[in-house]
């Protein structure tokens, strides 16, 4: 594998405890394409950050990180279901970067008992878009399946179009609007996600479900979004629980790197959140 690796990922697959890789899928785009350029982005701009995450007091430099690169993408689903599968069966946690976000359904379904929380600004409950049900836009649709009956949670909704709103009611999907969110503030946040989501977690941050003031480089830009500070807050307090995370849908040809740094800096929160609650 050639190319940059993700900061402090020095370690070997056999040593690792987190398998960070790539998955640049970009075929279902709505609006600005590019998102296959995501995970190069976010491995560069991860460069920014300093190891040592000091008001969690962990040095990333000592935690054991392995990254094996970008995926193919020539067949999605069995690719990220293999390297999904591989990671878990030895007892690692998967760490994977998009790329649009279709991938995420893939690797939510290599889990037997994993509930599901989606921030997103986008609700992407249809059963299809332009005759495709793998299509970005059906990604919590696809990933409510995935989970085999387990809850699923999107929060930092504000974009629904009708007839998925109509399915939503239907099939009793719950989920939090970004409006509901600063409603509640972050510690009922946080309490409402720990009663509606119990025992293991799979984490997948559309980073569009943050304002694009904070991240204006996705494929789907929507306005009156999440504080990062939430969505980071969300991933510290549940790491414990935490047996798989990705960030998605980072645009890079839509700014400057600002919301891959975002989407590094989020990752490299996880990690050392998850090693501090290890600790406890």
């Amino acid at each position: 594998m050639g190319g940059t690796l993700f900061s402090d990922a020095t370690a070997a697959f056999k040593d690792s405890k987190y398998v960070i890789f790539g998955a640049p899928l970009d075929i279902t785009g709505t609006h600005r394409r590019g998102t296959k350029k995501g995970p190069e982005s976010i491995r560069h701009e991860s460069y920014t950050f300093e190891p040592f995450v000091p008001d969690l007091g962990i040095d990333l430099e000592e935690v054991p990180i392995y990254d094996m690169g970008d995926l193919p993408m020539k067949e999605p689903k069995r690719e990220i279901s293999e390297a999904v599968r591989d990671i878990i069966k030895e007892g690692k946690i998967p760490i994977m970067l998009g790329g649009e976000h279709s991938v995420s359904p893939y690797a939510v379904g290599e889990f037997k008992d994993v509930s599901v929380l989606v921030f997103d600004a986008h609700l992407d409950y249809r059963e299809e878009l332009k005759g495709d049900p793998n299509n970005h836009a059906c990604a919590t649709m696809r990933m409510r399946e995935a989970a085999k009956g387990k809850p699923i949670l999107p929060v930092g909704i504000r974009s629904i179009c009708k007839s998925e709103y109509i399915q939503a009611q239907k099939d009793g999907l719950q989920y939090i609007t970004a409006d509901r969110v600063r409603e509640l503030g972050t510690k009922k946040l946080l309490d409402l996600i720990d009663d509606l989501l119990p025992g293991n977690l799979y984490i997948s941050v559309d980073i569009d479900g943050i304002d694009p003031s904070f991240a204006p480089g996705v494929g789907t830009p929507e306005p009156y979004g999440l504080d990062p500070l939430v969505v980071r807050d969300a991933i510290r307090h549940l790491a414990g629980r935490i047996i798989g995370f990705d960030v998605v849908e980072v645009c890079p040809p839509a700014d400057n790197g600002n919301t891959s740094a975002l989407a590094a800096r989020l990752t490299k929160d996880f990690i050392a959140a998850r090693e501090k609650a290890l600790k406890k």
